[in-house]
């Protein structure tokens, strides 16, 4: 039975959510579905659950703020645990207020699953510098996520690395005995595995979950560095098999259940190292038998349903198996609205269809955390509506429930997402703001610079009409530098070909200092929606970006300026003929920003 307190207590954070006051006497009551009904002034809800039960709330709530006369409906979880995974390893580690309420919007919703992806960003008592100066989460912060999360019945699932994506940690001499390659660890090591076992018991001791996630994706070079000079050439799914099982042993002697992803499995059986390559044959039996770790397939990539499905059901050689897609927040600065509705709505469609019982929509940060997470919300709805009723819902729903969740309106978000051209990761608009003035390595555009400066225009026209929420004001600014930067990549190199001098003194006058002001006002919203949500370790890797850009722009007005007296002969950045811009990871701040490769500025 609910408590008078968990129905106050809840009730009020759906009401302020929603800026409504809900009826003072609402019936509760525990039920195995989720009912609601509201007649009358009266209502009553009928919920498995706290988590539930707050979506009952919500929903309650938002129809009273639409003036319904009446509410009736009736939904059950078609998936069993979804939930979102956060990126907290990028940078940007959540404050403790903002991840209380990122577990309230999703109780709102119904989700009862979360974790923080933690590569290094958790404390260990035995190891000071894992997570050092990175904002990393303390013990004691951790217990009050957990605490806070259960007040909804919500599991906070501890995530972390034990192979993979460990160059953070790996970075420090103290961490020189556990290295295999710069961001692997060595397996076979027993030093690795009491850091392992550190790791898993500092989790142990801050949450309730009886589920961990312990990563090991995208080890490409696993046995490939110190291991192959220790030890010689290996079978290196053997190698990870036997990695693995120890990890999982740990696991099991706290209480834990392993989760892992699944791509290296499907990669060491790919002829061509491919995780979805349909050639790609897992044997019987490679996760063990019985399977000693629960198989997450990640997949943000795809639009076709039937790739999903027949992913899932190559999963069935490895055992028990999960999903995850993503709500797509790593293209930079905006979120890719598109490709999200793109790539996840089939995606949740197979799962529903195979039954699969833990969803989770991801939120990255590649490449510097650029943008915030929290602007990805609007569509967490595509989640929650497919769990709760078997399908997702329609954009104009999805719209309508996210703007309620996260204040911010739907054409605003709308507008957000015209960062982007379509569902492609096309990052043109990353790529304008990062981009030299004078070495434009711009990833290809295929509308043409034209089309995107049009596109970002009418886009901040939508957004300037809703200056009064911080999110709004930062994408505002977003795009209007994008612009000013599109307008002079395409003019700079004609206008000084063609001798207008003209053109360049108005340049050096007017055009390098408004890009100049739209660069500092970017940075300073982007700051402020920064200091809202996240710590302020890891900030100063983007200030120095924004500085770097500042300067470059200074730099560039100062050699014009020195050109048109005659200081200088040419400007040589300008004389040699463009090519094509077609590089690895050509999107990439580091690859924007020059043609050197070797800067370390990344």
């Amino acid at each position: 039975m609910f408590s008078a307190e968990d129905v106050r207590r809840i009730g009020a954070v759906a009401a302020e959510r929603l800026g409504v006051e809900l009826p003072k006497d609402i019936e509760c009551a525990e039920g195995g579905a989720l009912v609601v009904e509201y007649e009358s002034g009266r209502a009553r809800i009928i919920a498995p659950d706290r988590c539930a039960l707050a979506r009952g709330l919500f929903l309650l709530g938002l129809a009273l703020r639409e003036g319904r006369p009446s509410l009736q409906l009736r939904q059950e979880r078609h998936i069993p645990s979804s939930g979102v995974m956060l990126e907290c390893s990028r940078n940007a580690v959540v404050t403790l207020e903002a991840a209380k309420r990122l577990i309230d919007q999703m109780a709102m919703l119904g989700l009862n699953l979360l974790l923080l992806y933690t590569e290094d960003t958790y404390e260990i008592p035995e190891q000071p510098y894992h997570g050092y100066l990175r904002g990393r989460f303390t013990r004691e912060e951790y217990r009050a996520l957990d605490d806070y999360a259960a007040g909804y019945d919500m599991e906070l699932m501890p995530c972390i690395q034990t192979l993979g994506h460990c160059a953070q940690f790996l970075q420090w001499d103290a961490a020189a005995p556990l290295r295999d390659r710069e961001d692997i660890l060595l397996a076979d090591s027993e030093a690795v595995y009491d850091y392992i076992e550190s790791a898993v018991r500092t989790m142990r001791d801050c949450v309730r979950s009886k589920r961990i996630h312990i990563g090991m994706d995208e080890a490409h070079d696993v046995g490939l560095g110190r291991y192959l000079d220790l030890h010689g050439p290996c079978d290196r799914v053997a190698l990870m098999c036997r990695h693995l099982d120890r990890v999982a042993s740990i696991c099991r002697k706290y209480d834990f259940e392993p989760i892992m992803w699944s791509d290296m499995f499907f990669r060491l059986c790919s002829k061509r190292r491919d995780y979805y390559d349909p050639e790609a044959e897992i044997p019987q039996g490679a996760a063990g038998e019985p399977p000693v770790a629960v198989q997450c397939y990640w997949d943000y990539y795809h639009d076709d349903e039937t790739f999903y499905e027949r992913m899932l059901r190559a999963h069935d050689n490895l055992g028990r198996s999960i999903f995850a897609g993503g709500l797509w927040a790593w293209s930079g600065f905006l979120p890719h609205r598109k490709r999200t509705e793109a790539t996840f709505r089939p995606a949740l469609r197979a799962c529903l269809r195979r039954e699969v019982d833990t969803v989770l929509a991801t939120i990255w940060g590649d490449d510097g955390n650029e943008t915030n997470a929290f602007l990805a919300l609007n569509q967490l709805p595509l989640l929650s509506e497919a769990c709760w009723l078997g399908e997702p819902c329609g954009e104009a729903e999805s719209d309508r429930l996210g703007e309620a969740l996260t204040g911010v309106p739907a054409l605003a978000h709308r507008a957000m997402g015209e960062f982007y051209p379509d569902w492609r990761d096309t990052r043109t608009g990353k790529g304008l703001v990062w981009c030299d003035p004078l070495y434009p390595l711009l990833p290809p555009c295929e509308e043409g610079l034209d089309a995107a400066i049009d596109r970002f225009r009418r886009a901040e026209a939508v957004l300037e009409g809703y200056g009064g929420l911080i999110e709004c004001r930062y994408a505002r600014d977003v795009f209007r530098f994008a612009a000013l930067k599109g307008e002079w990549v395409r003019d700079v190199r004609a206008k000084y070909l063609a001798g207008d001098r003209e053109w360049l003194r108005e340049a050096v006058q007017a055009r390098l200092p408004a890009m100049i002001d739209a660069c500092d006002a970017l940075m300073r919203s982007h700051r402020a929606l920064w200091e809202r949500d996240y710590r302020r370790n890891g900030w100063e890797v983007l200030c120095l970006r924004y500085g770097g850009a500042l300067a470059r722009l200074a730099d560039v007005r100062d050699e014009l300026e020195r050109y048109l007296a005659g200081e200088l002969e040419t400007i040589p950045e300008l004389d040699e003929p463009p090519l094509p811009c077609e590089r690895y990871r050509g999107d990439f701040h580091y690859r924007l920003v020059t043609p050197a490769a070797t800067t370390g500025f990344c």
